[in-house]
């Protein structure tokens, strides 16, 4: 299992429309080999911190889809003003972890 989790900062007064912009996401991602699925969570105590975690089989899956057109084409529907509210604070990735209980 691999998984990348993007932890971004946006102004808390945008926060919710960073949410809704994931929530009417293109969907291309879930084709794409490997993909397991994705989350975005928000921080109760501080609305400015989202983090988008995704999961994967593998990391080839995961980098595959981050240099796809399908990748470019879901980034580019951000608005453009929405866009320069969100900073990637840092970028987490758990890699070779086994799923051993659920």
């Amino acid at each position: 299992m691999y998984v990348s989790v993007s932890r971004l900062r946006v102004d808390p007064e945008r926060s919710a429309e960073l949410v809704a912009a994931f929530r009417r996401r293109a969907s291309l991602v879930d084709s794409h080999a490997g993909f397991v699925d994705l989350q975005v969570w928000r921080s109760d105590r501080d609305p400015a911190e989202v983090l988008m975690v995704s999961r994967w089989l593998d990391r080839d899956s995961f980098t595959a889809y981050m240099k796809s057109a399908d990748h470019r084409v879901s980034h580019g529907r951000i608005d453009r003003e929405l866009k320069k509210a969100i900073k990637l604070e840092r970028l987490e990735q758990l890699q070779t972890y086994e799923v051993v209980a659920e």
